[in-house]
């Protein structure tokens, strides 16, 4: 199973900027559409990464900085009550339990918001999601953003 990397040129990177300095962002999403979708809306501002199971994210979070993460709660549309993005938080949340992660989630499921929320997720959005809300709240989540939160820049 190979794990996608994306090394394309972003707009940053064209403007000048370097692409070492962007901040890492996982996508996990079982639609490959979607997973496309948001690379594109999302790749300007972010260094994208983009996993399609809790396995991949895994091997990624353990070869890669990851800086904040986005995971749909459900990784098998195949399987009605699969809830691996929620297993998947949870063991962020035993490995790496400094890390941002939005939850996101194209089902009614008031209980996977919930669970979402409870293990430690720090928002959950419901699909189609509003890329203006995304981008503003993966920024307030950014390490940068964070930084300048401490120093009241």
């Amino acid at each position: 199973m190979e794990i996608a990397r994306i090394e394309h040129v972003s707009d940053a990177e064209q403007k000048g900027g370097k692409r070492e300095n962007m901040e890492r962002l996982l996508i996990v999403d079982d639609l490959e559409d979607y997973l496309r979708s948001l690379e594109r809306a999302l790749s300007g501002e972010w260094q994208i990464l983009l996993a399609r199971s809790m396995e991949e994210a895994q091997a990624q979070l353990n070869t890669q900085t990851v800086d904040i993460a986005l995971i749909d709660v459900r990784l098998s549309e195949s399987e009605p009550h699969n809830q691996d993005g929620v297993i998947l938080l949870k063991w962020l949340r035993e490995h790496y339990p400094n890390l941002p992660v939005v939850m996101m989630s194209a089902y009614r499921d008031f209980d996977a918001a919930v669970e979402a929320l409870n293990v430690g997720a720090n928002h959950f959005l419901k699909k189609p999601i509003d890329l203006r809300e995304l981008k503003q709240l993966l920024r307030s989540l950014s390490k940068s953003a964070q930084r300048e939160d401490q120093t009241g820049r």
